[in-house]
């Protein structure tokens, strides 16, 4: 008895401080320092000043920030380090329900401060995600964490810490960050990662850490960003306790090796217990600032008013590209921009894709279910922890975009029956030869392609016994990555399951599965000089065919379709540093951007003309290339853009890929004009791309690159360096997608 009760006594002792441990790390605001963060990934990068209200960013290179490292002294914070904290006021366990009430309100979610066992060891994990993913990997290490038993996992998002976090108090960090583009920070992390890249940031010696940076090695600058905050912990003083993971794309395996690696090298590690902490602590007090209100993102969107809805394209057949033009008030949001953000638009599905899933799962609607943690915060609050079926599939779910989780779902709920010819024929779009998936598509013949019969045969002979679904899940499964995104990539959710359909998994089990409906990013297409509290985004509607079936974007139409003038739509400002007019207006401006890639442009124009109207400096001379298919049919803006180049204040180069007997795309044009180019180039011009990345800008950056040579006459290689100082003088940017 008397064990237990120290036990007990123990457990108090801690609880309280470790409560208010909590809560004053999710309140922690240290002074702000800025540096830039781009200058930390690209050495030797020179830091544009920011248009507007946005903040400058003076900039820094990474040899500056390691030789810092070695002669700076820690700056002077608020909060207390760790062991100071858990010293203050050993005794008081009956402040803990306050404290845990405290760290609940800062969260806005936690009804409750989890109290560790004084055996346990404190862990950090860090994340910085765009899209969702690092906070899916986070969590799962956080999971595993506590699941061993060891440790006490603390889960903390860069967003949530903008102007820093107290590093040098913590024993043990793991991070998982993403990479946002061809190389910058998530747009919410960037503050985040400014602050780590600066003087303020602490000196770590004794800190344990370990980074997994996520990418995509379709990018020049894969995982960039886990690479940099990599660097920037061991340049402050931190050791590695598992080697770096790089993770491209969504590479589970990768990222399962890395958490056990972690997990393995922390086990390793003499790290201290909270009881070891509660008796070493100084009894240095805890200063606590007040929590910062949130700010309008992802997260908690801000309800726009839609005010118009234009189309721009000329349509007379179904095959004429769709391109509209839309209108946001902003109200009394206080959200700004910058020519060169972005507008994130939070959709919801396609009613006929909801109800098609619901049918194919044979589930009720009106069914209640809970809502689902990543859900944004909504214009009303809701009522309880649960939404109707119909809702969260509309509003949270991905339902184009199924995860390997499912395979291995349906394959361990699968029922075996042998598949009919019928059941194996093209339909389903899939065969395994030889231990690779292929995705078959209908020839015009009739015919599928990749030389396999539309029931599956094998270099031409009829098995005797078709596969079960159970057979054919476990090949899928076996046949790798590439096959596996090769199955999924013309399917939509319900059209796994049709495929699988003697599959009988809970509903609970498939909400597991299934991604996140993520935000769609359009480049803003006006400046706030023509209305402040105004937002124009310009979107091309997505249609297409897979397996035979008409497929539909899923914001396009949501903006195209389902909205109208007066309604509400959840948006929020995404950031671009990256994507800026020169500082000076006297500077030429080079602009490339076919198609909707034309949209930041006619910003940039607006907010020149607009600034010059106001009684601003002398401009540049403005060159811009745009594509399109035909100047009667998808010629966005084309009245607009005639008219500025008839009053001077615009080169116009067209391209009308189809308008003549032969292909002229915007890189041509450029070829065309490369005097003009290297002219401008010479003269101290910035260039921009903005567009396609899987063709078009490579295409331009090949131009470009020739333009140089011939005018340099020093070679390809003298070319490339050219091209690399301009980039590392911000006169190179690109706002490219696939």
């Amino acid at each position: 008895m008397a064990e237990r009760m120290n036990s007990w006594l123990r457990a108090g002792l801690i609880g309280a401080p470790v409560a208010w441990y909590v809560c004053s790390r999710l309140c922690y605001r240290p002074p702000p320092k800025e540096t830039s963060f781009d200058a930390f990934l690209r050495p030797g990068a020179k830091t544009a000043k920011p248009q507007g209200k946005e903040k400058q960013r003076p900039a820094a290179n990474f040899s500056a920030f390691l030789k810092r490292s070695e002669q700076e002294q820690t700056p002077v914070r608020q909060a207390a380090s760790f062991s100071s904290f858990l010293r203050k006021q050993p005794n008081q366990a009956q402040a803990q329900p306050a404290a845990a009430a405290a760290a609940a309100d800062a969260d806005g979610r936690a009804a409750a401060v989890a109290v560790p066992a004084p055996e346990q060891k404190p862990v950090a994990v860090l994340y910085g995600t765009e899209y969702g993913f690092s906070k899916e990997i986070a969590e799962k290490l956080v999971g595993r964490l506590k699941e061993s038993g060891e440790f006490w996992p603390r889960l903390l998002d860069m967003a949530d810490h903008p102007e820093g976090y107290p590093l040098d108090s913590e024993q043990a960090l793991l991070v998982v960050c993403s990479t946002q583009g061809d190389g910058v920070p998530p747009s919410e992390a960037r503050e985040f990662c400014d602050w780590l890249a600066g003087s303020a940031a602490p000196k770590v010696a004794g800190l344990s850490f370990s980074v997994c940076a996520l990418g995509d090695t379709s990018y020049t600058h894969f995982s960039a960003c886990g690479k940099a905050v990599d660097a920037r912990l061991e340049a402050l003083g931190g050791a590695r306790c598992a080697p770096r993971a790089d993770i491209n794309r969504e590479d589970w395996k990768a990222v399962d090796a890395w958490i056990e690696a972690a997990i393995a090298s922390l086990l390793q590690l003499p790290l201290k217990t909270f009881g070891q902490f509660l008796g070493s602590a100084s009894s240095t007090m805890v200063q606590q600032s007040a929590p910062k209100q949130k700010r309008w993102g992802k997260q908690r969107p801000y309800y726009g008013t839609v005010v118009a809805i234009e189309g721009l394209c000329n349509i007379t057949s179904a095959e004429d590209k769709d391109t509209i033009r839309v209108e946001v008030d902003l109200g009394d949001s206080a959200l700004t921009y910058i020519p060169g953000d972005a507008l994130g638009i939070l959709p919801t599905n396609c009613p006929q894709v909801v109800e098609e899933l619901l049918h194919v799962l044979g589930a009720d609607g009106e069914a209640q279910v809970p809502v689902p943690a990543w859900h944004y915060e909504e214009a009303e609050p809701r009522n309880g922890a649960t939404m109707l079926l119909h809702e969260a599939l509309s509003k949270c779910y991905d339902l184009r975009s199924p995860k390997p989780e499912l395979l291995q779902l349906l394959l361990s709920t699968v029922k075996s029956p042998a598949l009919t010819k019928e059941q194996r024929s093209h339909e389903n779009g899939y065969a395994i030869t030889n231990g690779k998936a292929h995705v078959e598509e209908e020839l015009p013949n009739g015919k599928l392609a990749n030389g396999h019969a539309a029931n599956g045969l094998q270099n031409g002979h009829a098995p005797e016994v078709l596969q079960s679904q159970e057979e054919r899940l476990r090949e899928l499964i076996a046949s790798g990555e590439s096959s596996i995104e090769a199955y999924f990539e013309p399917r939509h959710v319900a059209d796994v399951l049709q495929d699988f359909s003697s599959a009988k998994p809970a509903l609970t089990q498939v909400l597991a599965t299934l991604r996140p409906l993520l935000p769609r990013l359009y480049s803003i297409s006006s400046s706030m000089l023509e209305a402040e509290r105004r937002v124009q985004v310009t979107v091309a509607t997505v249609r297409y065919q897979s397996l035979g079936r008409a497929r539909i974007g899923v914001t396009s139409t949501y903006l195209a379709e389902r909205l109208k003038v007066g309604d509400k739509v959840p948006v929020y400002i995404h950031k671009n540093p990256d994507f800026r007019l020169p500082t000076d207006p006297a500077r030429p401006i080079i602009m490339v951007g076919p198609g909707t890639g034309l949209a930041p442009f006619r910003a940039f124009m607006q907010e020149r003309l607009l600034s010059r109207a106001d009684g601003g400096a002398k401009l540049g001379e403005a060159v811009l290339y745009f594509g399109c298919r035909r100047s009667d049919q998808d010629y966005l803006y084309g009245d607009l853009l005639k008219d500025w180049a008839a009053k001077g204040d615009l080169t116009l180069f067209t391209a009308f890929s189809r308008q003549q007997a032969h292909k002229v795309y915007v890189q041509d044009r450029l070829r065309e004009s490369g005097d003009l180019v290297w002219g401008l180039l010479e003269a101290g011009a910035h260039f921009y791309v903005c567009g396609d990345a899987a063709h078009m800008a490579g295409a331009v950056e090949e131009a470009l690159l020739t333009i140089i040579e011939s005018s340099q006459g020093k070679g390809p290689d003298a070319a490339r360096a050219y091209l690399a100082q301009l980039t590392a003088q911000q006169r190179y940017q690109r706002d490219i997608w696939y």
